[in-house]
Formats: structure tokens, C-alpha cells, sequence
């Protein structure tokens, strides 16, 4: 897809919720970088960390993961949000093991990481968290809702990393909060509120929010996209400003005067807002005098009829019709019950009616007016009388009433749930008839051979279902028609079960994070991205079990003929090459663009590239007839060398046409088979031929909606292309032209939970399966 020529840099605009005097301020940390730095390849990154539990660790643990997905994002070679994701899940080791170190602590976390490099958003979650983008035609909320607040950071499990992408412009604006924000208020509010903000009125925006939430200690970051020069940036921050009427509400009130809002300023460990400094009175300053008042500017009210009238009491027979009225309205069986406490009540309250005695004389004296040593006479406050306590039927009243109204409040919030159930138990019987309409639908078009109707059609069977066990539970009618659901679209999505998973190959310790899997014959390399290590298996010839373990043979540190080995961020594997390398090899590729090559014979040694100043950030490699693809994500390019010499001793061409605009933004996975073959995270996927595009895309009929981890493909040109759905544990099977064939899924168990990564032994047609906890063989289903 070409990609927008880029435009002039944009001026960020922050404002935070909470500052520095909060002990939650913590929880959000910006950076960024100089112009001129490294680091502003990367552009910059926000990070929200919502730290769940109580520890006296609490803020030690957030300064540990903050500096780590910083290290790593700015640091770790790969796609933006490849390494986004790293850094999440790294973070969410660190905090594992401070809750293993401290006895006691049980934290867990939900985060969100936003990175702005040049005119891309690129964000991850994990966890419960909430961010949102307005944009000129929407507002996008990430993560889409509460189910994907799953899993948070620090538990036993991996939490699940979801990414949102979205190519940004001036006047777009950024929300970052704590899931906290959807219990306090509406998502609705919030998205209204940032799509009125701009540099000059942010602040208000945040109070108005602030407002919303009745000030409650929330995280929370406001970043505004805009064209303006650093000294205009720095003058607006001090403009007043207010947000528009179209809100449909009372625009916020200023709670602090115009000279203290002034924009947050970051360090390396927090974020630390430093107010201007605003000059206060004296100590000693003389407090100013009350008014005054002179006893002929009193005046006295004499009582008129009308007002004698209002402040004759009700009559003690209406207010018992009135509570048992009350009581009876609940329902038909509390109608005697009511009558016979109204009349109890009227018997009980006093008739104060009646006549009432006046006192002859008014009682208490006007107290004095006037100091003897001042001229100015003034009125002194009445000494306090505390009333007399209440007795006889009065007392019995308040009784009454701290009686009653309990239980007309506990009657009430009954009768409103009986009203509410009724109406959800209504709703989802519609809602299951519609499923069952949709579910005939979906039969009748597959009589005609319709299939895309009928995925159709079962896709909206599905939907209807979910909303009505939301809404009325799980009962015998809505399983038997999920399971008839289930089972016309396994037979439509040509589903296969994989029954040769109840034993892996090899299981991964706690600690680790396996990335890639790359085979050879017998032999088996397996990259953990986690603990930074290159691992060895050799298998049995049928590839059923691990005949030998070679254990690590390359690591993070490790110096091969005087480089170190960086931080490891793929491999691949290079054929024997006549004339120039007598042996296969596997590649090993770090963060600091080095290539090492490894073989049972020679084991690691380093290989040496000319024109290696030209490459600026490699994300991967794979080797294809002896020539050496590394893809530059920074450049938007893929550099090919030839071998040349004792090795590649020439420098990497272009491969890809000076016409095509190609973004590797996002690229997850790389194939060649004759074509280069690119797979993003959301599915996405690009072929290229010969330098330039061919028009290729897939069949969304299987609903390409998940997180793709990894991809394969066959040899040969009537062969499959083979997906990782990492969100959905299951393989997707197109062919070459990118017609849906089938998907594979796990028999009974949860073996594909976690999918990693994939490779196609063409020889034995055997497809090597890669999760977060096992390694697995299985024969392709024929």
C-alpha cells in the first residue's frame, strides 16, 4: 500500500489529570526524544501503568517496568509493535518477579503503550486499560471494551497484547486512562469532551472531565496533535479558553486562575508537574473585617395570613392514607397491610392543629448591640440553645419513620429489579429467536450453495446468542442451538482437528517466550525472544519425539570472534551454497544488525557484510538461493545481497522498485518462494514480485479479525499459505491466490493456547507448532 509522503513534524500538547502531590502520578511516563537523538527513530511513547493491589513495593515495581518497556522499545530491533509487545510482556515479567520477592504482594497490572513515530499511532494493551484517538471522522476506543481486559500483567498466565494502529494528522487528539474512567463515567462523555480539545484548551477539557468524575484519583493523559512552533506552543498554554457548547452541556468552570495551568514537564522516572510559583499574602496580613450592621438596618417581619397558613401542619390522617397509599402500591398482597398502618400512624401522630397557646410576651431579650469600647455597634451571635428532646408521639414518629423507610427503600429497589429482570428476560428470548431465524437463514442458503450467506448468517446466530446469555444466562434451549451453531460452521469453515497434540516435542520453562522455529531434516532451532537464547533439537527421523538436545547455542552476550552478540531478534536458515558455503547454516540476526552463522561443524561464526553503514533498523531475514534478504523497517526497504567473494562481499541492493512506496510497518512475518510474501498483525497480506506489488488479497470469509503471529508457506505454486491466529489459537489455510481452504484447531484440549509461531517441512509435510509453552510436530490432515 504506498504510503502518504510525510508532512511536517507535529507539536505535542500534553495535559495530566493527576500531578506530581498524587501518589498515583507514577502510573504515567513520557519520553521524548531529542530531535537529533537515537532515540527519536522511535519516535515518542506514552506509557499508562494501572498498578492493581497494595504492596509497600508498589512504587519500586512501577519504576522497574517503566524503565524496562522503555529500554526495550528504544533499544530492540523489529516492527514498532512487535516491540511494543516484547515490552509488555517483559513488563509483565518483571512484575512477576517482584511478586515472587516480596512475600505478601499479589500486584497486578493493566497498561497501555502508545508510540507516535512519525504519522502513525502505533498502541498496545494489556490488561484493563482504555485509550482513545479522535480523529477529524471518528473516535476510536482501544481496547474495544471490557472482554479484552483479560489476563492482566503479573499473573501466572502471558497476558494477551492487543494493537491498534492508525495514521494520524494535525488537530487529532489522544486519551489515555485507567479502566477506572468507564465505572465513573461514560465512555460517551469522554469521547465527546477530547473531541472538542485543542492546544489552547486543553486544560479545560481536563477539568471538565475532572468535574465528571467528582475529581476522583484517576490517571489520566491528554496528548493534542498540532503545527505550531515551540514558542507559539509555550504561549497558548497560558490562553483562556473554554470548550464549545456543542457538548450539549454547562461548559466546565475554571477552578484555578489562568496563571497556574501550566503544562507538565517529564523526567526519566515520572511524570513531575512543577507549577509556576503564584505569590501568597503575608502570614501576618490583617484578615479583612466583617460587615457591620446597625440596629435600624433590621428589620422586623410581622406574619401575614398566608404565611400563617403555610406553616399550619398536615393533618395527621393524610399522612397515614399517604405512607399506607405507599405500602399498597408495591403490590396487590400489601394493600391490607398498608391500610392497617396508615391508620396506626394516625392514631399515633398528635393533632398540632389544635389550638396553640401564644405566649403573652416575646421570650429572650435582644442581646447587646455594641461594645463599651466601640463606637460602632454591631450584632453579636446568639448564644446556642441546644432544643429540648423530643418525647411522647413525636419520638414514636422518628422511630417510625427510621423504620419504614428502610423498608420501602428495600421495596423499592425489589420492585425495580423485578421490573428490570423481567424486561432482560424478554429481551433475550427476542434475542434467541433471532438467532434461530438466522441460524434457518444460514440453512436455507447452504440448500443453494450460498456459502458466504450462510457464514453470513451464522456469524449473526452467534452475535444475537452471546447478547442473549449476557443478558439471561446459559439454559437448555440456548445450548442446544450454540452447539448446532457450532457444528454448521465447523462443517462450513472446513474445520480439522489436530489429535496428534497430547504430547509436545518439547515444553518451554515459565520464564520463556518462544518466538521462532525454523527446521532443517532432523534438526530443530527455536528462538525465545524471552530469555534471549538460540536452542538446538535434533528429533527421531518420524518427528515424533526429541532424539537429542543440544541445549543453547547462542545467547544475549556472547562474543563470536571478538562482536557481541546483541539483542536476538530472528533467524532463518541458509541452504548449502556451491562455491561459497559447503555447509547449511542457521542465520541468527541481532538488534544491533549482525548476522551470525551457525552449523554442527564450525558452531557460531560471525559474518561479515560490506555496505553494512547502509542498514539502519533490520526487523528480519530470510535466505533464498543463497542470496541474503534483510528487511529495514526504518527505510521502508528490503536490502539484497548476493555472495560475493569469501562471503558478502558487495554491497545489498534495492529490491524493491524505486515506484513502490512499500510500508514494513507492522510486519510480522516474511516468506519467499520465488515471491516475497509480507504478513501484518491484523492479517494483512502483501505479495511481491520481482521488486513490485501484485494485486493479492485474502478471503475474509474464515473472519480474519485476530492477532496473526506467524506464516508459512509450500514450496511450490499449487501449495497453501498457513496463518497463526495467535487471539484465536488456530492455523488459517488459504491457498496461493488466496481462497479460503480450511483451518486447523485443537482437538479437545488447549494446545494451540498461545500460538507463536510456524514452520512447513516440505520434505515430510510436517507442521512444526510453536506456543508459549510447547513445541509440537504434527503431519499435515490430508
Amino acid at each position: 500500500m504506498p504510503r502518504a509522503a510525510k508532512s511536517t513534524p507535529l507539536q505535542t500538547h500534553l495535559a495530566l489529570f493527576l500531578d506530581s502531590r498524587s501518589t498515583r502520578a507514577p502510573g504515567i511516563r513520557v519520553v521524548e526524544p531529542e530531535p537529533n537523538s537515537p532515540q527519536a527513530q522511535r519516535g515518542n511513547l506514552y506509557i499508562l501503568l494501572e498498578l492493581m493491589g497494595e504492596s509497600p513495593v508498589r512504587n519500586q515495581a512501577l519504576r522497574q517496568i517503566h524503565s524496562r518497556i522503555e529500554e526495550i522499545y528504544y533499544s530492540a530491533a523489529g516492527s514498532v509493535s512487535a516491540v511494543l509487545r516484547e515490552a509488555i510482556l517483559a513488563g509483565h515479567t518483571v512484575l512477576q518477579q517482584i511478586n515472587q520477592r516480596s512475600p505478601g504482594t499479589d500486584l497486578r497490572a493493566g497498561i497501555v503503550c502508545a508510540a507516535l513515530v512519525n504519522d502513525y499511532l502505533i498502541m498496545t494493551a494489556a490488561g484493563p486499560s482504555l485509550a482513545m484517538l479522535s480523529t477529524d471522522q471518528r473516535v476510536d476506543q482501544f481496547p474495544p471494551g471490557p472482554r479484552h481486559y483479560t489476563s492482566p500483567l503479573g499473573g501466572d498466565e502471558a497476558p494477551m497484547v492487543t494493537v491498534y494502529r492508525q495514521q494520524i494528522t494535525e488537530g487529532d487528539v489522544l486519551f489515555l486512562g485507567e479502566s477506572d474512567w468507564i465505572l465513573l463515567t461514560t465512555v460517551k462523555t469522554v469521547a465527546g469532551a477530547i473531541t472538542t480539545a485543542t492546544a489552547e484548551n486543553r486544560f479545560d477539557v481536563v477539568a471538565y472531565l475532572r468535574k465528571q468524575i467528582n475529581g476522583a484519583e484517576v490517571l489520566g493523559l491528554l496528548v493534542v496533535l498540532a503545527k505550531e512552533t515551540p514558542v507559539a506552543a509555550k504561549q497558548n498554554r497560558n490562553a483562556l479558553s473554554g470548550l464549545p457548547t456543542a457538548l450539549g452541556a454547562t461548559p466546565p468552570v475554571r477552578d484555578i486562575p489562568t496563571v497556574n495551568e501550566v503544562p507538565a514537564v517529564w523526567d526519566d522516572e515520572s511524570i513531575v508537574q512543577k507549577p509556576q510559583k503564584v505569590s501568597t499574602p503575608s502570614r501576618h496580613a490583617e484578615p479583612p473585617r466583617p460587615r457591620r450592621y446597625a440596629i435600624d438596618e433590621i428589620e422586623l417581619i410581622e406574619p401575614d395570613a398566608a404565611s400563617e397558613a403555610r406553616a399550619r401542619r398536615t393533618d395527621p390522617t393524610q399522612i397515614g392514607s399517604a405512607v399506607g397509599g405507599a405500602i399498597g402500591a408495591v403490590g396487590t398482597w400489601s394493600r391490607q397491610t398498608g391500610q392497617r398502618v396508615g391508620s396506626w400512624i394516625t392514631q399515633m401522630l398528635p393533632d398540632r392543629n389544635r389550638g396553640v397557646q401564644q405566649s403573652p410576651e416575646w421570650v429572650g431579650a435582644l442581646p447587646s448591640l455594641a461594645d463599651e469600647d466601640d463606637d460602632d455597634p454591631v450584632l453579636e451571635r446568639p448564644r446556642y440553645t441546644p432544643p429540648e428532646r423530643t418525647k411522647g408521639s413525636r419520638a414514636r414518629l422518628f422511630i417510625l419513620l427510621a423504620i419504614l423507610i428502610p423498608l420501602l427503600a428495600f421495596a423499592t429497589v425489589g420492585a425495580v429489579y423485578l421490573q428490570r429482570g423481567a424486561a432482560n428476560q424478554a429481551e433475550g428470548i427476542k434475542l434467541v429467536e433471532l438467532a434461530e431465524s438466522q441460524l434457518l437463514r444460514a440453512q436455507q442458503a447452504l440448500t443453494i450453495d450460498d456459502d458466504s450467506g450462510a457464514r453470513a448468517a451464522l456469524g449473526e446466530a452467534q452475535r444475537y446468542l452471546n447478547e442473549a446469555i449476557a443478558l439471561i444466562g446459559v439454559n437448555e434451549r440456548i445450548r442446544a442451538l450454540s452447539e448446532q451453531i457450532r457444528a454448521e460452521l465447523q462443517s462450513l469453515l472446513q474445520v480439522r482437528s489436530l489429535y496428534s497434540l497430547d504430547f509436545p516435542l518439547h515444553s518451554f520453562p515459565s520464564d520463556a517466550d518462544p518466538h521462532r522455529v525454523v527446521v532443517f531434516d532432523q534438526d530443530v532451532y527455536v528462538l525465545d525472544t524471552g530469555r534471549q537464547v538460540v536452542e538446538f533439537f535434533r528429533t527421531d527421523p518420524s518427528r515424533s519425539t526429541i532424539q537429542e538436545n543440544h541445549g543453547i547455542i547462542l545467547r544475549e552476550g556472547d562474543v563470536v570472534e571478538g562482536v557481541t552478540v546483541g539483542r536476538i531478534v530472528d533467524i532463518a536458515w541458509q541452504a548449502r551454497i556451491a562455491g561459497f558455503a559447503d555447509k547449511a547454516s542457521l542465520l541468527i540476526l541481532d538488534r544491533n544488525n549482525n548476522i551470525f552463522r551457525y552449523n554442527n561443524v564450525d558452531e557460531a561464526t560471525y559474518v561479515r557484510m560490506a555496505g553494512a553503514d547502509q542498514l539502519r533498523s533490520i526487523s528480519q531475514l530470510e535466505s533464498y538461493t543463497g542470496r541474503l534478504y534483510l528487511l529495514d523497517e526504518q527505510q521502508n526497504q528490503i536490502w539484497r545481497y548476493s555472495p560475493a567473494g569469501l562471503g558478502y562481499d558487495e554491497a545489498p541492493s534495492n529490491w524493491f522498485d524505486p515506484q513502490v512506496q512499500a510500508n514494513l510497518a507492522g510486519v510480522v512475518a516474511t516468506a519467499i518462494d520465488g515471491d516475497i510474501w509480507l504478513l501484518n498483525e491484523d492479517g494483512l497480506v502483501l505479495r511481491y514480485r520481482q521488486g513490485g506489488q501484485l494485486p493479492f488479497s485474502l478471503d475474509n470469509s474464515a473472519g480474519l479479525t485476530g492477532r496473526m503471529v506467524d506464516m508459512t508457506i509450500g514450496a511450490d505454486a499449487d501449495d497453501n499459505v498457513y496463518l497463526a491466529d495467535g487471539s484465536q489459537d488456530r492455523i488459517l489455510v488459504f491457498n496461493k491466490q488466496g481462497n479460503y481452504v480450511e483451518q486447523f484447531q485443537a482437538a479437545e484440549n488447549n494446545a494451540l493456547r498461545g500460538l507463536r509461531g510456524l514452520y512447513l517441512d516440505n520434505v515430510t509435510g510436517t507442521l512444526f507448532i510453536l506456543t508459549q509453552t510447547s513445541l509440537y510436530a504434527h503431519s499435515l490432515p490430508r
